[in-house]
């Protein structure tokens, strides 16, 4: 059990590596137009803030030991190994300020943590500050042999009480605190690729006069062949004229990664996602594309390495990602990285992208089943897996509670690594409290112990039944979602106009553009507005469409069907979750209001048609739901939410009236410039309200 624990928490005093517990993934890159999201300055200033914030708490526990830590060598002794660096410290750092006096010789642990103090201050100023720590490993040898020396002289209890949280925090955090993703599409690997190796486009080296980077042009005649332009601090060429802004831009990104990870710990950025991933060649491309810009991928003893990770997000791409994976991990050309990375492999899965492609019950199926496919496939490779789940806050996003969406994992398929996203209002709600923020991993990390240690396996013949019913409840559910939603270009007429989802730019709360492209499609737009202008209508349509559809087509077939249906409620917890979780999404939508909103489409037989259909989905799934679960309404198995939503709901409801109003106002073009800050004020309001953006 204690050896679970550790894997969980990701603290394990003894081991050589230790992942982050907490990630604070932040996007540099690009959006699908080559734009940058996060500008090389901010994620610099971000870094820096991460890293002086650290070193500040270390700096405080350092002083708060020296308080503890008053043994003196006339009752206790100090290990050999301790006394003699700190013998050295007093040779090589002579200016160093001693606490509790320069006389005291005599409190050899105060003596040595005088000079811990001093480097860590002076790691304030910057890394490669004159008797700063070069990184973590160093101040964490400083910190094990002072444990040592504690705990061979009887201070095990000091140790353990005083000593220990340092060490987990060390371990955890390192000098960088946050970890950094970069994220960019696929796509846009591939045309860059496809633009260099048609314009022939070369990344020269460039030349470096002690810490000043000379900047060289291109000639034209010179774009022949791929090069490593960004190696050991080379500057990009301020021009290169055959290349596209996008191009630029991505070999920019290559390039500011590059300086980063020397400027900085170069644990603070480690993976790369690849958002679009449907091949093998998709991860390629990222290490064809750093091998360009001189970026090194491989892992080494001092730096981690990058390690692309693939973003399956499609109902396609889920259904291909263990065969993807398996072809990769058996490539040589990918086989020596693995090796530098220990065996490791992040893959992460997307939630919301699948829900908006495929609706709420085909995407948690397929989602499940891609999961246990890719665990399958990594044992076959002798690869140590983790999956990156992608869930919003939302229902609609793969939102809803973690600690029964960990259990819902497939049996046997949860190693005690996982990584999740916490995103927008949910971080405020969880962790801006300290004692919501402990309750809150505390329920992770108790699904987690439950997950691996569970023994209430069910049987291989129910098992089978349970599968069996979700794939054809599954297909029907996508046939529907498809044809209704996904391929109806009523829909997405209607969703610009009966939601604000145009207005999101506006209200500035969201992280990217609303669109990948200039596009019409449903497919150009992103799944956070998506969600969001279904959420703020009170509609709630990602949450639950397609699945009354399904479990009524099911319960149809046969007599014993809705009894199973029941069963695997009880017993399935994929089901069960997927089940309370549509009940949640449907609770907080509300058809009256929503039927407001819809009278701002202008096109009365669209209108009709579209909303007679939602409401038509709506009262079917909720009529299922209630079937398969026994209640007489919704939430009626959890009474402090249906109360909390019962409460809140008479001030969400004006502000969403108002809403409308001013979207109608705004349609009849009356004075846009005043009608801006108003709307965002009630786009804000209703998401605080309802809990829920997008």
């Amino acid at each position: 059990m204690a050896e679970a624990v550790r894997e969980v928490y990701g603290i394990v005093l003894d081991a050589e590596e230790s992942p982050n517990l907490l990630s604070f993934g932040s996007w540099i890159g690009g959006d699908r137009d080559g734009n940058p999201l996060v500008k090389p300055e901010c994620v610099k200033d971000a870094l820096e803030l991460a890293r002086t914030v650290i070193l500040r708490e270390y700096i405080r526990h350092v002083e708060f030991l020296s308080d503890c830590l008053s043994s003196s060598s006339r009752q206790v002794g100090a290990s050999s190994e301790l006394l003699s660096r700190l013998v050295q410290y007093e040779r090589s750092i002579p200016g160093a300020s001693i606490l509790w006096g320069p006389a005291n010789r005599v409190e050899h642990y105060r003596r040595f943590l005088s000079y811990v103090l001093h480097r860590l201050q002076r790691s304030r100023e910057g890394l490669g500050a004159k008797n700063s720590y070069e990184d973590a490993a160093e101040f964490g040898s400083d910190l094990v042999l002072l444990r040592a020396s504690l705990i061979a002289n009887r201070g095990q209890r000091l140790a353990e009480a005083f000593l220990d949280p340092l060490l987990r925090q060390l371990r955890t955090f390192g000098l960088h605190l946050q970890v950094l993703d970069i994220r960019q599409h696929a796509r846009v690997h591939a045309e860059v690729l496809q633009e260099i190796s048609t314009h022939r486009i070369e990344v020269r080296k460039i030349e470096v006069r002690s810490t000043e980077l000379k900047r060289n042009k291109l000639r034209k005649s010179e774009l022949r062949t791929t090069g490593p332009a960004l190696a050991a601090g080379a500057a990009m060429p301020e021009s290169l004229d055959a290349a596209s802004p996008q191009t630029r831009e991505l070999i920019e990104t290559f390039r500011t990664i590059q300086q980063l990870k020397r400027t900085y710990p170069s644990q603070s950025i480690r993976q790369y996602i690849i958002s679009g991933a449907e091949s093998e060649d998709d991860v390629l491309n990222v290490v064809r594309l750093a091998k360009v810009c001189g970026v090194s991928l491989a892992g080494s003893e001092d730096d981690p390495g990058l390690m692309p990770v693939p973003l399956f997000e499609s109902i396609d791409s889920l259904r291909a990602a263990g065969s993807v994976m398996r072809r990769l991990w058996r490539n040589p050309e990918y086989q020596s990285l693995l090796d530098s990375w220990g065996r490791w492999q992040e893959v992460m899965l997307g939630y919301s992208d699948s829900n908006k492609d495929g609706g709420m019950l085909t995407s948690t199926w397929e989602l499940y089943k891609a999961h246990r496919e890719l665990h399958h496939a990594a044992q076959e490779c002798g690869v140590k897996l983790r999956l990156f789940h992608g869930r919003g806050g939302t229902v609609g996003r793969g939102g809803g509670p973690t600690h029964a969406a960990i259990l819902a994992q497939p049996e046997g398929c949860f190693s005690g690594r996982i990584r999740i996203t916490e995103q927008g209002e949910v971080l405020n709600w969880k962790y801006a409290d300290a004692v919501l923020a402990e309750w809150n991993l505390e329920l992770m990390i108790a699904a987690s112990l439950e997950a691996l240690t569970r023994t209430d396996a069910q049987s291989a013949k129910d098992q089978a039944r349970w599968e069996e019913a979700m794939e054809e409840m599954s297909g029907e559910a996508y046939r529907v979602y498809r044809r209704d939603i996904a391929e109806n270009a009523d829909v997405l007429e209607y969703f610009e106009q009966a939601t604000p989802v145009i207005e999101l730019d506006a209200a500035r709360i969201g992280s990217r553009p609303s669109r990948r492209t200039k596009g019409r499609r449903l497919e150009d737009l992103r799944a956070i507005p998506w969600v969001f202008g279904w959420m703020q209508s009170r509609h709630a349509v990602p949450a639950w469409y397609g699945v009354g559809q399904g479990l009524q087509s099911f319960a149809a077939k046969g007599t014993g069907h809705e009894a199973l249906l029941r069963q695997m409620l009880k017993h399935f917890a994929l089901f069960s979750d997927l089940v309370r979780n549509v009940e949640l999404g449907m609770a907080k939508a509300d058809l009256d209001i929503a039927r407001v909103y819809s009278s701002l489409v202008k096109n009365a037989g669209l209108r009709r048609r579209v909303f007679g259909m939602l409401e038509d989905e709506f009262l079917q799934s909720r009529r299922m739901i209630l079937r398969i679960s026994g209640q007489r309404e919704l939430l009626a198995g959890n009474r402090v939410l249906a109360r909390s939503i019962h409460l809140r709901n008479p001030y969400v409801d004006p502000m969403s009236l108002i809403q409308v109003e001013l979207l109608r106002r705004k349609q009849l073009s009356q004075d846009l410039a005043k009608l801006e800050y108003p709307l965002g004020a009630t786009i804000n309001g209703i998401a605080a309200g309802l809990h829920n953006t997008g």
